[in-house]
């Protein structure tokens, strides 16, 4: 008899989390397939589904996370009134920018375009992180590192010994790194410590710490000097970055160095996430030097979160693509569009806009976004898009340039992930000097590329296909 009701009980229990699951996923999926399939997950996988849309369906951090967002966004306002006063932003007609993208993005929450600033597009591999290194031990008042992935190797060690180095000389130096892509390397930030500097992680996984949320991260890669120099772009810390750890392979990335007014706001970003992290928000005085004009760009950082309803990154990835008039370059090694972005893609195309998109061959890191991916090839090639794949080693770099007038270079890919569940940043430009390199940077991997045919595309194996059909089942976590 107590077997019987406990058996009882246990299937009542399971019965009423199930509705409450599906309830969840109803109220929180803002997609009807997606709310479907995670309900039908729930249902019939009754407590796998529910712990899998735990973890990795909500699209939404909890209420103590949206506080603590709450409070970075006055702090992101009261940074914006001090900059309308800077001889740094650029004037209103200045400020729409192309088609009116800097407005659009300012009104989604994004600082003004910056004027002043000298940006450098580093090249690949080594002589990117020689760059960031020369700067953090030149540093004399303090060093901010932000990274995705920060890796326990030759090179992660190179980067941790300046900063080392710069900890002991009494240099702040401040260390945040995501639980997800650098999971297990905590020596790195003890070592850190040890040495007088801070390190925090940002989310941790484990439930004993705040929060338990796998599926939003961190996928910034930020480092900020003394609050004048900042880099940014698609470089995280690890052998593979430098082109090291895979032989006769390249590996093709975009990183950008950047001094003037502008660095204020790759500062501002980080200090949100070390807040976001720590709880302790170092003082602004110390952090935001006044910088005088030292070059001819333009610039306007786009950061982007699921703590972001207006996501003015993802606002400006689709207001570019629907606005491009002659061409759209986009390079991204992850292309996962959601239905939206696809349908932005094909009209783009099918209005006679060149829409060339250069992506991952068989990538050596994710070869699930790489089957999801393809899933969608056809439908955009029948549309006209022009399909890339990089041939050479690894192509990682994410890159949107429109009609030789605006372009963007930082963390995001052209995925869900990217736009909607992770914490992002780029830094978007239309000063012609720029756009002009980055063109030239687009073309040179471009040319290290296999055009896809929609012919050749349509002889893949079913084998091939099965793995389409499966992967893209993931395709509103990839």
């Amino acid at each position: 008899m107590t077997q019987t009701l406990i058996a009882t009980l246990v299937a009542v229990a399971i019965y009423l989390a199930e509705l409450g699951g599906v309830a969840l996923a109803i109220s929180r999926k803002r997609d009807a397939p997606s709310a479907i399939a995670w309900s039908l997950a729930i249902i019939f996988l009754p407590v796998i589904g529910l712990a899998a849309f735990l973890l990795f369906g909500l699209e939404r951090i909890p209420r103590r996370l949206k506080r603590k967002a709450a409070q970075a966004r006055n702090v992101r306002d009261l940074f914006k009134r001090q900059l309308t006063d800077s001889q740094a932003v650029a004037t209103m007609e200045a400020r729409r920018g192309w088609q009116g993208l800097g407005l659009l993005a300012e009104n989604a929450g994004a600082p003004p375009i910056m004027e002043g600033n000298d940006v450098k597009l580093l090249e690949h591999g080594q002589p990117a992180f020689d760059a960031i290194i020369e700067a953090i031990s030149a540093a004399k008042h303090h060093v901010h590192v932000e990274e995705y992935i920060f890796r326990d190797d030759r090179l992660g060690r190179e980067l941790l010994d300046a900063m080392i180095e710069r900890a002991r000389a009494g240099i702040k130096v401040r260390l945040l790194v995501d639980a997800v892509g650098s999971f297990g390397n905590w020596r790195t930030i003890r070592h850190l410590k040890k040495a007088g500097g801070e390190g925090a992680v940002f989310m941790p996984l484990l439930p004993w710490f705040k929060a338990t949320f796998p599926n939003m991260r961190n996928h910034r890669k930020i480092v900020v000097v003394d609050g004048r120099v900042g880099f940014l772009g698609g470089l995280n810390v690890g052998e593979e970055y430098a082109g090291r750890r895979f032989r006769n392979r390249h590996w093709a990335d975009a990183h950008l160095r950047i001094a003037g007014p502008a660095v204020s706001e790759v500062q501002r970003v980080f200090l949100e996430d070390w807040d976001f992290a720590t709880g302790h928000m170092p003082e602004a005085a110390e952090c935001f030097p006044m910088i005088e004009p030292c070059g001819n760009s333009r610039v306007q950082i786009l950061s982007g979160g699921p703590d972001d309803e207006q996501n003015a990154l993802r606002q400006a990835y689709f207001a570019a693509i629907t606005s491009a008039d002659k061409n759209l370059k986009i390079a991204t090694p992850y292309l996962v569009p959601d239905l939206a972005m696809r349908e932005a893609l094909k009209t783009a195309a099918m209005r006679g806009v060149d829409v060339t998109i250069l992506t991952q061959g068989k990538p050596p890191d994710s070869w699930l976004t790489y089957w999801a991916s393809r899933y969608y090839w056809d439908e955009l090639l029948c549309s006209g898009v022009k399909l890339f794949e990089y041939q050479r080693g690894m192509m990682h770099a994410k890159m949107v340039l429109a009609d030789h007038a605006w372009a963007t270079i930082g963390s995001a890919n052209l995925d869900n992930r990217s736009l909607r569940l992770n914490f992002e940043v780029t830094a978007s430009f239309d000063s012609p000097g720029d756009i002009r390199l980055f063109y030239e940077r687009f073309e040179s991997e471009l040319k290290r590329a296999r055009q896809v045919t929609l012919r050749g595309f349509r002889k893949r194996s079913l084998t091939a296909r099965a793995f389409e059909e499966l992967a893209r089942l993931a395709s509103p976590l990839l």
